[in-house]
Formats: structure tokens, C-alpha cells, sequence
């Protein structure tokens, strides 16, 4: 059976790439291919360079964007009912931080072919409000249930393995002309960005007509 690559840019914390991944998944599955589905996720950093102490999310919504905790509140409830809409768990009762980290530790999963899987279990304990990704500790138990060393995430936890990495995806991700999280490029051919809908993504898998990268 002959597969279909998906390169997609995805950061820790951003809903919609949280949301925009199974919106992937059920696009494929709509779009009725003969073929499976081979998923490549890399790092995009929407904040370098900030802080490592956590801060909640309405908190860190009110900083980047403006208005009221509860205006914070009713923007995570509507993005909320879209994660349930695609069966995904979500919770605004969460931690914000720098995500630098975890985007090593999944630079190390890529190299065992263990990203897409062990993203998939992070996002949907760090988003369903059961991992705090951001404590080192439950980090590495993650990735070790996802099948990676504990050694080996130990070692790239406490040095700077990764960094040149993580910097190096972002900037492709530049270079292709994204601006944020999700950026999905199908077989080299179909770029998408920014919260699309299952139905996007099915038109996408099988149109030919689509915008070449």
C-alpha cells in the first residue's frame, strides 16, 4: 500500500494544532484513500525566548491578547466544544510556559520514529488537564510510556541536545511561509495553514488542483 506523507509544524500548547491534527486524521479517513497515512510532526516555537514559570491559561490569554479573564474563560469554552466535537478531551484548567523542552524531547522521538504517536498522548493529557508537560519529571514519564530511554530523555533534559534542531524547523516553516500553528504540507505538493475543517482536509487529500508548495 503506497503512503501519504503529511509534514506538519505543531507547537505544545496551541489548540488548533492540537484541534487541526484529528481534523487531519478524519479528513484522511473521509477522503477514502488507498493508501496510509504517514505523519512527520516538527517543531514550530511560537514564543522562543520566553519565560520558563507557568502561568495560567486565561492569564496568558489576557497577556497576549487583551480583554478580561473572562473573556479568556469564554474563548477557551468555544475552542473547548470544537476539541469535543472531534473527540478529543479539553480543559481550560491548564499551565502555560515555554515549551523549548518538550520540543527537544520531541526532536529525540523523531529520531526513533515516536513523534507522531507520543504527540498525540501529551497533547491529549497536557490539554485534557492530566500532564503537566512542563515539570520535567512527568515530561520524561510521558516519553517513556511513549517508548523512549529514560536515560536518553535525562540527557537531553539537562544539556542543550536539540536546540540547533528545534531552531532549524521553525525556520523552514518560515521559509515555506508559515505564520503559526498548524502548517500541513501534504506529499510536498498541498500546503494548508491556520484551523482548517475536516472537510478541508479531505478536498485537500484528493484534489490536484491545490496550491503547490
Amino acid at each position: 500500500m503506497r503512503t501519504v506523507r503529511v509534514d506538519m509544524w505543531t507547537d505544545l500548547g496551541c489548540p488548533w494544532g492540537y484541534v487541526g491534527r484529528r481534523r487531519l486524521e478524519l479528513g484522511f479517513e473521509r477522503a477514502k484513500m488507498d493508501a496510509a497515512l504517514d505523519l512527520r510532526l516538527h517543531a514550530f516555537e511560537l514564543d522562543p525566548g520566553s519565560r520558563t514559570t507557568t502561568i495560567s491559561i486565561p492569564k496568558i490569554f489576557v497577556r497576549k491578547h487583551g480583554g478580561t479573564v473572562d473573556d479568556a474563560i469564554a474563548a477557551e469554552s468555544w475552542v473547548a466544544g470544537l476539541a469535543h466535537e472531534v473527540g478529543l478531551p479539553f480543559t481550560t484548567d491548564r499551565l502555560a510556559s515555554n515549551t523549548h523542552d518538550v520540543l527537544r524531547v520531541l526532536q529525540l522521538a523523531r529520531t526513533h520514529g515516536l513523534e507522531a504517536s507520543w504527540f498525540a498522548q501529551l497533547q491529549r493529557g497536557y490539554f485534557g488537564g492530566t500532564i503537566n508537560p512542563f515539570d520535567p519529571a512527568e515530561l520524561t514519564r510521558s516519553a517513556v510510556a511513549g517508548g523512549m530511554d529514560a536515560g536518553e530523555v535525562s540527557d537531553v533534559l539537562s544539556g542543550n541536545r536539540f536546540e540547533a534542531e528545534v531552531a532549524r524547523d521553525r525556520e523552514e516553516a518560515l521559509d515555506r511561509g508559515a505564520t503559526g500553528v498548524p502548517y500541513i504540507v501534504i506529499d510536498d505538493r498541498v500546503a494548508l495553514a491556520g484551523g482548517r475543517t475536516v472537510s478541508d482536509y479531505a478536498h485537500a487529500f484528493t484534489s490536484q488542483d491545490n496550491q503547490r508548495c
